[in-house]
């Protein structure tokens, strides 16, 4: 079976190996025709580019099984997202970046009751949220694994208001020790996939907040994910077109997700491939991780503060005050 598709001005080409007699020539051919051509190919191991050519594996799903005793942050911090492709990345996000930020705000007024105060943004990436929480008055202190995406945060989202630092947030020191609200937003404490990583952060928090401080984890809501799903983005802005195809699988309680990135960059066309897994944790599991440090006072189902309910909810996003 051969199929020509049109997506987002793109033609694609997606056929099955078995069907085409004279492969290579076959191949060559159609990669004439188009802008790109993904070739999902017996014997290919990894994802490689040859021109314009994109061999991939059939099956492809990344190995979970050499992450048995390290973490998934080991991986995640040497993702091409996170570094040769940090200068794209507010092209990539179909987040709603104001709607989260306003969420922030209203769990900051609920259990604090002030409008603004000093917040810390662990896992800060290009500094999204910490610009605009800075726009309403807090003073934010951004910290991210990655230099790449910490110098985009100086770069994209400097303010008066917010400090930007490299540091790992399982192992993180700062001057300051009275945050009233930490926060990891989008998945991301998720990488954090050994109990005692998760613990390591949980502490770091801790002593950088007084007595009543708020912490907030958000990620998505895994019993509502299907298995296996793939959908694609498209972006088209000035002198910079991207399509992004994603392909992601859910089992058990972790999520292996693929990212092939087609980019024309003011006439150069560049390919990026990302892959990541990230580990959901129940409330159960995070009830047990923070004992001692902090309470759960509520959890939220999406950013518009609907209680969370485990079969609908889009999002888990849990608000803890330390104790």
């Amino acid at each position: 079976m051969i199929n020509s598709l049109n997506i987002s001005e793109k033609n694609i080409i997606i056929c099955l190996e078995e069907d085409i007699l004279d492969k290579n020539k076959f191949i060559g051919k159609i990669s004439d025709d188009c802008d790109w051509v993904l070739y999902f190919k017996h014997g290919t191991k990894s994802v490689v580019r040859d021109n314009n050519i994109i061999y991939s594996p059939i099956e492809l799903k990344g190995e979970v099984s050499v992450f048995k005793d390290i973490s998934f942050t080991e991986h995640a911090k040497n993702k091409k997202y996170y570094h040769d492709f940090s200068n794209y990345y507010m092209f990539t996000l179909a987040n709603d970046t104001q709607k989260e930020v306003d969420f922030l705000c209203n769990v900051f007024k609920k259990y604090l009751n002030k409008d603004f105060g000093k917040a810390l943004d662990c896992c800060c990436g290009v500094g999204r949220h910490s610009f605009l929480l800075a726009n309403k008055g807090f003073k934010v202190k951004g910290i991210d694994i990655s230099q790449d995406q910490i110098d985009n945060a100086k770069k994209l989202h400097s303010h008066c208001n917010v400090d930007y630092e490299v540091m790992d947030v399982r192992d993180f020191n700062l001057n300051d020790k009275d945050y009233d609200m930490s926060y990891c937003m989008w998945t991301t404490y998720n990488y954090l996939s050994l109990d005692n990583d998760l613990k390591k952060f949980i502490v770091g928090n801790y002593n950088h907040q007084s007595r009543g401080g708020i912490l907030v984890l958000d990620s998505k809501n895994i019993p509502k994910l299907d298995y296996h799903r793939m959908y694609n983005r498209y972006v088209d802005k000035d002198n910079f077109k991207m399509e992004i195809l994603i392909n992601k699988y859910v089992f058990d309680n972790i999520q292996n997700s693929q990212y092939f990135l087609f980019i024309n960059d003011n006439g150069m066309d560049k390919f990026f491939f990302d892959d990541e897994f990230v580990r959901f944790y129940t409330l159960e599991e995070l009830k047990n991780i923070v004992l001692g440090y902090y309470e759960i006072v509520y959890v939220y189902g999406d950013f518009d503060m609907n209680k969370y309910d485990e079969r609908n909810s889009n999002r888990f996003i849990v608000v803890l005050k330390r104790i």
